[in-house]
């Protein structure tokens, strides 16, 4: 990242960020957490349906590790949803199969979300931006985006139709692995725990169809808030004229980017993709570029925190882990009436 805001200009860089103002990062800050609470909850609606009754700030900050985890690991999904599953289990004592549960069918309906978001956008994209994406030398970002948001299509009806149909994919895959023969115990086990945890994540879609919309809907506006962070930058910032085909690319740019990602939160690559980005829109002016590093640092900004809270959380735990002070099932992590506080120990 550093070479790339050598190569547009480090001053024009510190200008633009200069420029932008503490109201354009605090935009995107605010919009950032908006979609981490959205995503916090969407996992507590479909915690009720099996009898939890978490905190919504101990999922919070279980949300904020995992995206920790992403932001590190190698790919966006390495890392973050077992960290979640594990810090919940952890601090409340929760049985780990049932909240796995809940986060396979909380991934299920945010890939919906995203599916149906993508697709809106690559479709206003390819529209708006027709004479560049299919017309040297942008032809081959534009076939792929298509070709993207008609796999992933794919992939969410598939999906759809499992949890509809009560089946059981990631058991097969468990099944599969098995028959390498090698820890035969350890298959064995694992099988029976991702059939139950299919199972539970199955019913709750079929037969609690309200508590599944609901969390859809607190997806969308996730997605949403993800959606308006360019929108926001650039209006409080540089007030750089972003219309609805702009801001459709710089999404599916962004979001197709990161889910490839190769170096923690994208480095290098994200950048290098956004600058192509708006090179596309015809934006590659040294100023445009400038105002694009400054959004790009501003990421990287907000990255940094989540990152440092969510060490913060894990060394939280772990402190309380090595002090043996965990709180137990039906303790003060569970909030609610006394009622809702036995319900969530019988559950566990």
């Amino acid at each position: 990242m550093g070479a790339i805001v050598v190569a547009v200009g480090a001053e024009k860089t510190l200008a633009a960020v200069r420029e932008a103002g503490v109201w354009a990062f605090a935009a995107v800050g605010a919009l950032t957490f908006l979609s981490l609470l959205m995503q916090t909850v969407a996992w507590r609606i479909l915690n009720r349906p099996i009898g939890h009754r978490v905190r919504l700030r101990t999922l919070f900050d279980a949300v904020v590790a995992g995206l920790a985890g992403n932001i590190l690991t190698p790919s966006t999904y390495l890392g973050g949803e077992p960290l979640k599953v594990i810090y919940v289990g952890r601090v409340t004592g929760l049985p780990y199969h049932e909240l796995a549960g809940t986060v396979v069918l909380s991934k299920y309906l945010e890939l919906t979300s995203f599916v149906l978001f993508f697709g809106c956008c690559t479709a206003v994209a390819a529209v708006s931006f027709s004479g560049s994406l299919f017309h040297p030398p942008y032809i081959v970002a534009g076939v792929t985006m298509l070709v993207v948001a008609a796999l992933l299509f794919g992939f969410g009806v598939v999906m759809l139709v499992s949890l509809s149909r009560r089946r059981r994919p990631l058991t097969g895959l468990v099944e599969l692995t098995a028959r390498l023969r090698v820890g035969r115990r350890f298959f064995a086990r694992l099988r029976s725990r991702a059939r139950d945890m299919e199972d539970q994540a199955s019913r709750v879609f079929c037969e609690e169809g309200w508590t599944a919309l609901s969390a859809f809907g607190a997806f969308v506006v996730s997605h949403a808030a993800m959606f308006s962070k360019p929108a926001a930058f650039f209006y409080l910032g540089s007030r750089l004229p972003l219309g609805a085909g702009a801001l459709c690319l710089i999404f599916v740019a962004t979001q197709g980017l990161l889910a490839v990602q190769l170096t923690p939160s994208g480095a290098g690559t994200l950048d290098g993709g956004l600058i192509g980005t708006f090179a596309l829109m015809g934006l590659d002016t040294p100023g445009n570029l400038a105002q694009c590093m400054a959004y790009l640092l501003c990421l990287r900004l907000w990255d940094a925190v989540i990152v440092g809270a969510g060490a913060m959380l894990g060394a939280r735990v772990g402190a309380r882990l090595a002090t043996h002070r965990l709180v137990a099932p039906g303790a003060e992590e569970l909030v609610g009436s006394p009622d809702e506080k036995s319900q969530s120990a019988d559950a566990s």
